[in-house]
């Protein structure tokens, strides 16, 4: 995909709340051509807004961890389903997601998003944000178009204006679900396309995402046959690639311990290749080096086991990317990896971290692309038999060809179509 021939170009912004909503800005600045815009820091952000920022960032991110724990996790789970809770029926939104938009709105009104709104706006330049608090700022602060990304298979009512009819902001969303959430609001579906969720270019060009698909539908054939013989001796691209991806916040890190103990064997008889991802996380990456030394894995060549970790995101997503070219199956809660279903990857859906993610999985589990997983202490047991039975390459198709893969494009379109002319 090549860069939009659009002047100036866009401002592709996000915060750091996460991946997700940094994932889906880096493929969208890439077809641009551009950087991605933090405006949680300098210099988006004055010291205020940086503080309050780093004060939103430490608390999701304490009880997405304590969420998981096994002692006072119910009750942390509890809390954030209340604070993510999405309603099924009716108008009337429950109370934490009323506050959760009033809140916002009057933290706007005492100017956060103001320094960016006017940065952007002395630039001439147009905002994509892939996350809703830059989007709606900009649309009160700014007279310059605005375009929010949604990265959810179902929209939060904090996404939304206190007043749609005031708004100028067009949404970008990534299923019909969203299309139909967003318009309920009262947001005219003028201003609400469908476009699908923004992939990296590099993963969904067609030629790259079809051979990586006939791949893993050859590895995804069943764990026996990929065994290394004495003349092909190393398992290479032969043996599937189990990747485990660890969120921003490490919830669920400990999985991977549970893990290493039953598929061990499988890895160091070469009948399957394991990669753990601890992100930009250093804590999560020094776990992961223990128990890789302590299951007598760390001395594997890279292409049986591989530990990816990098200091920043960028260089994080870039190889993160590489990864999944060589990625069959694909463990990860149901966060925004899960539109990455669509390059026809298997994927193994951990626990659900508040009512965005079970919307996820329940989106991906009627599309048939992917599977819950079972205990990861008996791993031995259910993922070979999820592989010789085609349940694994089940999944797959099924991502690859009932999913869209063109979100980047149709995003990229949009844009050139809509914000070109002033």
């Amino acid at each position: 995909m090549t860069s939009a021939p659009i002047n100036p170009p866009p401002v592709v912004a996000t915060v750091t709340q996460g991946y997700g909503h940094l994932r889906a800005a880096a493929a969208i600045a890439d077809a641009l051509g551009v950087e991605i815009e933090e405006v949680d820091r300098h210099p988006s952000a004055g010291a205020g807004e940086r503080a309050l920022w780093a004060v939103a960032r430490h608390l999701y991110a304490a009880l997405s961890r304590r969420s998981q724990g096994p002692i006072a996790g119910p009750a942390f789970r509890g809390l954030m389903d209340r604070m993510t809770a999405i309603p099924d029926g009716g108008h009337r939104a429950p109370h934490l997601e009323r506050a959760a938009v009033v809140l916002l709105d009057r933290l706007i009104r005492l100017s956060v998003g103001r320094r960016l709104a006017e940065r952007v706006e002395r630039s001439g330049s147009t905002l994509v944000s892939t996350f809703y608090a830059p989007a709606l700022a900009v649309d009160r602060w700014a007279t310059t178009p605005v375009a929010c990304v949604v990265t959810d298979s179902d929209a939060h009512r904090v996404w939304g204006p206190r007043d749609p009819a005031a708004s100028r902001l067009v949404y970008l969303a990534p299923t019909s679900r969203v299309v139909t959430r967003l318009t309920g609001w009262g947001i005219p579906p003028e201003r609400v396309v469908l476009t699908g969720f923004p992939l990296p270019p590099e993963l969904v060009d067609p030629g790259t995402a079809a051979a990586s698909f006939s791949g893993r539908m050859a590895r995804l054939g069943g764990l026996g046959r990929s065994r290394p013989t004495a003349a092909d001796p190393s398992p290479g691209a032969q043996c599937p690639r189990l990747t485990l991806a660890v969120g921003g916040a490490g919830a669920q890190t400990d999985h991977a311990r549970r893990l290493l103990g039953p598929l061990t064997p499988l890895v160091t008889s070469g009948q399957l290749r394991l990669a753990l991802v601890a992100g930009t996380n250093a804590v999560v990456a020094a776990h992961f080096r223990r128990w890789l030394r302590e299951a007598g894995l760390d001395g594997l060549p890279r292409d049986r086991i591989e530990l990816l970790w990098e200091p920043s995101f960028i260089a994080y997503y870039r190889r993160f990317n590489e990864l999944l070219l060589d990625t069959d199956i694909l463990w990860t809660k149901p966060s925004e990896l899960s539109f990455y279903a669509a390059l026809g990857i298997a994927l193994v859906l951990d626990d659900p971290v508040g009512d965005h993610e079970r919307r996820n999985r329940d989106w991906l589990l009627g599309l048939g692309a992917a599977v819950v997983r079972e205990d990861p202490a008996s791993a031995h047991h259910w993922l070979p038999g999820w592989l010789a039975d085609g349940t694994f390459a089940a999944a797959a198709s099924n991502g690859f060809h009932r999913l869209p893969r063109s979100g980047t494009e149709r995003i990229i379109a949009f844009l050139q179509s809509e914000f070109t002319t002033r």
